[in-house]
């Protein structure tokens, strides 16, 4: 499938989540290796290899696992294609028009989108993959667009600043930048479909729910700057094996401490200073991005 109208260039590719059913209805090394050689199957590996940050699986190990718990079914067959059809159906400036809000004036997209199974959405560079297993797409299919919107949110922010280098943190200090880009990252992520979420009643999501609950939203913000606070204090000394908990903190479920912070955080920009300051701040990063939320708290 093409989406490149309005000069965008984003094309959808369905070739590895054909591959993935095509080895959940026969797992002969034949379809494995049919799936390992899809560039979606080596997108979601060169992800996986670059979140787990010491990973020693090899690609075919880590699709094997990865679909391991997961058996083929016709009514899983037809869901995926139900949700690709959908996909389709839905007009680029449905959900494109989201995106380019948030994104600087004049963003052009160079990014396919892989449909997969099993993994998990993510963006690789400006690339995406969508895992059309999502138990949320399948018990609401907006859900579908709404992290597509989340995910060409941060392939269109890779354009302005490059992957951290998670296997190369070794201090504080280093962990600190990353918690804080991804923290802008993840904020625009959350924001770019919110109101057509809210528009449309698509608040399946917790993320949501948690945004719209106060004392819950409050708490985590809380949370959030009371480990950064703690990084900024020690940001000289070398990182040790119990500092990496720090990611699963801001990123694991229930916490979800970045995503929540971030998001609240590009909301009162946007509440004071408007939308296209946001824009901006894409291009220039993430300390302007926490300078100016924290300039908002002292004026």
């Amino acid at each position: 499938m093409s989406g490149s109208g309005s000069g965008q260039n984003i094309l959808f590719d369905r070739s590895t989540a054909d591959a993935c059913l095509d080895y959940l209805k026969n797992r002969t090394g034949m379809n494995l290796k049919l799936l390992t050689s899809t560039v979606g199957g080596r997108l979601a590996y060169n992800h996986h290899v670059w979140s787990s940050m010491s990973s020693k699986s090899t690609i075919e190990k880590f699709w094997k696992q990865t679909l391991a718990q997961i058996a083929w079914s016709r009514h899983l067959d037809d869901s995926i294609n139900s949700l690709i059809e959908y996909l389709s159906v839905r007009r680029q400036n449905e959900w494109l028009g989201p995106v380019l809000e948030y994104l600087p004036e004049g963003h052009v997209f160079r990014t396919t989108v892989y449909f997969i199974v099993g993994y998990d959405n993510i963006v690789y560079d400006e690339n995406v993959a969508l895992d059309l297993n999502s138990r949320q797409f399948h018990v609401d299919s907006r859900e579908a667009i709404y992290y597509l919107i989340h995910e060409m949110a941060h392939a269109g922010y890779f354009r302005y600043r490059r992957m951290p280098d998670l296997a190369g943190m070794r201090t504080v200090g280093d962990l600190l930048d990353v918690v804080k880009l991804l923290t802008h990252l993840e904020g625009m992520g959350v924001i770019s479909p919110m109101k057509l979420r809210f528009e449309e009643g698509g608040l399946l999501d917790n993320d949501y729910k948690i945004l719209l609950d106060e004392m819950e939203r409050n708490k985590r913000i809380h949370d959030y700057f009371g480990i950064l606070s703690r990084l900024e204090s020690s940001r000289s000394q070398e990182l040790h094996n119990e500092d990496f908990q720090v990611m699963d903190q801001m990123s694991g479920r229930p916490t979800r401490l970045w995503y929540i912070t971030g998001c609240h955080m590009a909301q009162r920009i946007e509440e004071i200073h408007g939308v296209e300051t946001l824009r901006q701040l894409v291009k220039m990063g993430p300390e302007e991005f926490f300078q100016t939320y924290r300039d908002l708290k002292h004026s």
